[in-house]
């Protein structure tokens, strides 16, 4: 029996201990359902805003920033401007050049050849004329030139 008396003792303890745990359980409750909890994004939609006008500035600098860098690059040019028209100036001397000298060199055999021509037609008038002053020599000369085409080619 006093087995059961100490048994009953410790099971009134528990259900004390355990009305107070549904009584503490209920004013926590209470206070749960009094509590209006209100779904306020306010402070989220501003900074969201203040980051979206942060990222239009960023984006901005880097528009004025690749802008720049497109109109350095347009302008920008392996050679000088100087050594560009240097090197037109050189070509274009070369080709007028290599134009003319081409231009006299064929004029340049063209009048050889009417050099030559003249020369032939002078020195056939200068052995006529000196034929004509003696007559003896140039019967003397066709002689030769006879004996000549009569000789055969001895080679």
């Amino acid at each position: 029996m006093k087995k059961m008396e100490e048994i009953m003792e410790l099971l009134t303890e528990e259900i004390e201990s355990f009305h107070k745990s549904i009584n503490k359980l209920e004013a926590l409750s209470k206070n749960f359902r009094d509590l209006k909890i209100k779904a306020d994004a306010s402070s989220i939609e501003y900074q969201i805003k203040d980051f979206t006008k942060e990222q239009r500035k960023v984006i901005e600098i880097f528009e004025e920033k690749t802008t720049g860098i497109e109109q350095k690059m347009k302008s920008a040019r392996i050679t000088p401007n100087w050594l560009a028209t240097l090197f037109y100036i050189t070509i274009t001397i070369q080709v007028l050049s290599m134009s003319y000298f081409g231009y006299h060199f064929i004029h340049f055999e063209n009048r050889n050849k009417a050099a030559f021509k003249r020369g032939q037609k002078q020195s056939n008038e200068i052995a006529r004329r000196y034929f004509e002053d003696h007559p003896i020599i140039y019967e003397d000369y066709k002689k030769w030139t006879k004996k000549k085409d009569s000789v055969p080619n001895q080679k």
